[in-house]
């Protein structure tokens, strides 16, 4: 576990990345990391004095299985709340067929590819367990949680992927909207993810329009390593990288 903003702490490792969030003894999840990561909750949680149970919700930024993850065994051991936006909850719930631009297997031409395909298959995203207790919140939603997330919208990676601002901490949670990692070729810096995990690439480039206004001095995303610096460059990076 490690602190990366004020009671916000960073679960998973540099191919996934879920977190923790604090505020006044309450605490929420964004994200649920790969399902086999969830050994990592109950160690970081009693470093903090909490157990599962102290867990209000955990907050989805889409319903892809290495987000998802261990979401329902949060769940079932301790009653958090499970939302997502309203795009994904049939994905969430397993009611709905994961859509990609391209098969993954193209993208096996590079190295990185077959570094992270043992990480994601080993880690179980393929088989993270879909959620049948579902809330769901919508774009413009300002959350009563901690940290008052606020959802924004942005679809391209999923339908209903969605980022998290906490503009009272300065932190933006991207999801998959905008990564710093290509999983395919381990190219760093601000980025979309590449058609081998996007739905629609063109959209979720257009979707980076809502981020760049934003006054955050953290840009935490699903894949890769923190951002510290403004949305607006790393929106104008990923927009100049363009899709991959």
């Amino acid at each position: 576990m490690l602190q990366v903003a004020d009671g916000v702490h960073r679960l998973g490792a540099r191919l996934v990345n879920w977190f923790i969030v604090e505020e006044g003894g309450r605490l929420i999840l964004v994200d649920a990391g790969n399902p086999r990561q969830y050994r990592q909750l109950p160690r970081a949680l009693a470093a903090m004095g909490k157990t599962i149970g102290d867990v209000e919700a955990v907050l989805l930024t889409h319903a892809h299985g290495d987000h998802l993850g261990a979401s329902r065994k949060i769940q079932d051991r301790g009653g958090a709340a499970i939302r997502v936006h309203h795009g994904d909850a049939a994905l969430a719930r397993g009611e709905a067929e994961r859509e990609y631009e391209r098969h993954y297997v193209r993208d096996l031409g590079h190295l990185h590819a077959w570094k992270a395909l043992p990480f994601f298959l080993f880690g179980g995203a393929t088989m993270a367990k879909p959620v049948a207790e579902l809330a769901t919140f919508d774009d413009g939603e300002r959350l009563d949680l901690p940290g008052s997330p606020r959802v924004i919208h942005t679809p391209g990676h999923t339908d209903g992927s969605a980022c998290l601002v906490m503009e009272g901490r300065r932190v933006l949670f991207t999801g998959d909207a905008l990564v710093t990692l290509n999983i395919s070729t381990g190219a760093e810096g601000p980025r979309i993810m590449p058609g081998a995990f996007n739905k629609d690439s063109p959209r979720s480039l257009e979707s980076l329009s809502s981020l760049q206004e934003l006054e955050v001095d953290m840009v935490l995303p699903g894949h890769g390593e923190p951002w510290a610096g403004s949305a607006a460059e790393a929106v104008r990076l990923a927009l100049e990288t363009g899709p991959a």
